[in-house]
């Protein structure tokens, strides 16, 4: 009988526990890893922008090239 109790004494300090789960603040270190995705994806948005610009220019600077060859 005793084991029974304690059994579910532990059960339900678990439940407790997991209840309460979602209002403990995250530390500094889970946010900054839960961030690290997004600066993933935004650095290669930047970087794809970039390319995207400097192929136009490139693009831009032959078109002119070809026309005073003319």
């Amino acid at each position: 009988m005793q084991d029974s109790g304690k059994t579910i004494a532990l059960l339900a300090v678990a439940l407790l526990l997991a209840a309460c789960g979602d209002k403990v603040p995250q530390s500094e270190a889970a946010k900054k890893i839960g961030s690290l995705p997004k600066q993933t994806v935004d650095r290669a948005a930047e970087r794809t922008t970039e390319a995207l610009k400097q192929g136009t220019e490139r693009n831009v600077q032959e078109e002119k090239r070809a026309e005073k060859n003319q």
